[in-house]
């Protein structure tokens, strides 16, 4: 099991195999989140933030769709307030 780093600002987690069953790269993902490179990676999963508001978070939301994400099962958006001295990291579970 493997941690990467998440961001509680609007950050964005996805998993790598739903990434490989819509035929999304790296390179192409960068892209599409106007962020190159993403925050953290794994073997499994893909971080990317802090992105700037809501707005901006339902923009990439609704670009990872379009690419062919489903919202929950393929990826999240990680929102939240939280102290400066907390700091987040993901993994799959199982």
């Amino acid at each position: 099991m493997t941690l990467i780093e998440a961001t509680c600002e609007y950050g964005i987690i996805i998993r790598r195999d739903s990434l490989k069953r819509a035929e999304i790269n790296l390179e192409k993902l960068c892209e599409l989140m106007e962020q190159s490179p993403p925050l953290d990676t794994s073997d499994d999963i893909v971080s990317f933030g802090p992105l700037f508001g809501g707005e901006a978070a339902d923009e990439f939301v609704r670009r990872l769709q379009v690419a062919g994400l489903k919202y929950l099962e393929d990826f999240f958006v990680f929102n939240g307030d939280f102290p400066d001295w907390c700091r987040f990291k993901v993994c799959l579970k199982g």
